[in-house]
């Protein structure tokens, strides 16, 4: 029975020796607490800072992006115009309900382009707002 009253103390002792270690580092972590809570709303400005500039930066590019989609549109349409011109001249009728669908094809490709344009900037807009949230 020695072994077991021995084993019994032993217990005993790391059992109080672990409450008092918790006791004595209690105040350590309420400390660990407010100061991360203190960094937290001091990083918030900065975070908010980020978060602004995030969202204008989406919308100059999307500003930047648009002469570009248009100049993309402009130019699509005009090749779809000599193109249906050629055609025109060279085959009639034929070539020139051609020349609309090809016309047609370059406005759904330039309204694409400016879809998916549209769609990477309200996903920038989105990410910076998931982020904030």
């Amino acid at each position: 029975m020695g072994f077991k009253e021995t084993l019994q103390r032993w217990f005993g002792t790391a059992k109080e020796t672990a409450a008092d270690l918790s006791e004595k580092a209690q105040p350590h972590v309420d400390k660990a607490v407010q100061a991360t809570k203190d960094a937290a709303e001091k990083a918030q400005p900065h975070i908010d800072k980020a978060m602004e500039k995030a969202k204008e930066t989406a919308a100059d590019l999307s500003e930047k992006a648009q002469p570009h989609i248009e100049k993309a549109k402009e130019k699509m349409g005009e090749m779809a115009a000599d193109a249906g011109q050629k055609a025109k001249h060279a085959a009639g009728d034929a070539t020139e309900t051609a020349a609309e669908a090809t016309k047609q094809a370059a406005d759904t490709a330039a309204e694409k382009v400016a879809d998916v344009a549209d769609a990477a900037a309200e996903k920038v807009a989105e990410a910076t707002d998931d982020s904030t949230g």
